[in-house]
């Protein structure tokens, strides 16, 4: 099950963030401290980090950090592929999602995301359907 995600970039500004699970007792500095154990990761390391009692999978688009957070066993290689299947979904949308996109825009990129995890799993990867619910309105 997935605990949280976090959309921030480069600066640790979170753009977007969800929990799934409880909330942490400070948010703030939680948010904070995931953003910047993923930013201070080398190209070369890998996307998989251990931060606290939560497993991280993170990936980087343009200046975008897109982190997953969960603490049971997940399948890492599933998460990637969730994050891909949201930035694409997201780039559909927004016709190339900036970080602008996504400040401006956050009640879709909620809808958006609320359509492809709820409750802390995936319900839906097929990019049509997720984009027929937030269209529609």
């Amino acid at each position: 099950m997935i605990s949280f995600c976090l959309i921030t970039n480069r600066r640790c500004q979170t753009r977007f963030i969800r929990y799934y699970d409880e909330l942490p007792q400070d948010p703030t500095a939680f948010e904070l401290n995931i953003a910047r154990e993923c930013i201070i990761r080398k190209p070369a390391h890998a996307l998989f980090v251990q931060v606290g009692k939560y497993k991280i999978v993170y990936r980087v688009y343009a200046s975008l950090y897109f982190i997953f957070g969960y603490e049971r066993d997940e399948n890492e290689f599933a998460i990637l592929e969730l994050i891909q299947n949201c930035v694409e979904t997201l780039d559909v949308y927004f016709e190339k999602v900036t970080e602008l996109d996504i400040v401006c825009n956050i009640e879709k990129v909620h809808m958006i995301m609320e359509e492809t995890v709820a409750k802390g799993y995936c319900l839906e990867t097929n990019q049509a359907r997720i984009l027929e619910g937030v269209t529609a309105l």
